[in-house]
């Protein structure tokens, strides 16, 4: 068990016009649960003990629920996931966690052996990158330190939404360097989506 209070957030309130649906709702086929259920399946296997808490950042007015989670509307509207990031940070804090793993609804081959790898290597960094072939960041499945909640903040009054551009206002940051490429494929990148379908 790591020394710091780390939780889950799904990212579940982005929209995807290439899937024609909304992507949580998608259905994996040859495995029949959708998007957010596997991706919260993962996360399950992992609670209580390098999760703490689990969350789901949706958009406003989004409909949303999952037994387990609490859902956390985005901050601002449009922004897309650093409106939840900055949610889900302010949310984490006042629930006493130290770090969240954001977590894309969408990458379905994601497995709850990545979540243990990356959380056993946060070492209280304000950002712990994951990282594919030792140079692709990837934002969308990184731990952020509730400490950063200010520079999020910051970021998006300043009309820059980049999560990627975090690093640049962050003073400690590091990597986690997955062996894992495939685990981090995105369903919702325009090489797997063609004509709304999978």
């Amino acid at each position: 068990m790591s020394e710091y209070r780390i939780a889950a957030a799904v990212l579940a309130g982005g929209r995807s016009t290439r899937m024609g649906s909304p992507k949580e709702n998608m259905i994996i086929e040859g495995d029949g649960r959708t998007f957010l259920g596997k991706i919260c399946d993962e996360a399950d296997a992992c609670s209580g003990d390098c999760i703490a808490a689990r969350y789901l950042s949706i958009r406003r007015g989004q409909d949303l629920s999952r037994e387990g989670y609490k859902a956390v509307e985005d901050t601002y509207d449009d922004i897309g996931p650093l409106g939840g990031l900055t949610a889900v940070l302010e949310a984490a804090a006042a629930d006493g966690m130290d770090a969240v793993l954001i977590l894309a609804c969408d990458m379905i081959r994601y497995t709850e052996n990545e979540i243990r790898r990356i959380c056993d290597s946060y070492k209280g960094e304000d950002i712990l990158w994951a990282r594919t072939d030792g140079r692709d960041i990837q934002p969308l499945a990184s731990i952020y330190s509730v400490k950063i909640l200010d520079e999020c903040l910051s970021q998006a009054g300043d009309g820059v939404y980049r999560l990627r551009d975090l690093d640049k206002r962050c003073k400690r940051t590091g990597f986690y360097d997955s062996a894992d490429s495939p685990a981090y494929e995105n369903r919702n990148d325009p090489r797997f989506v063609k004509d709304g379908t999978l």
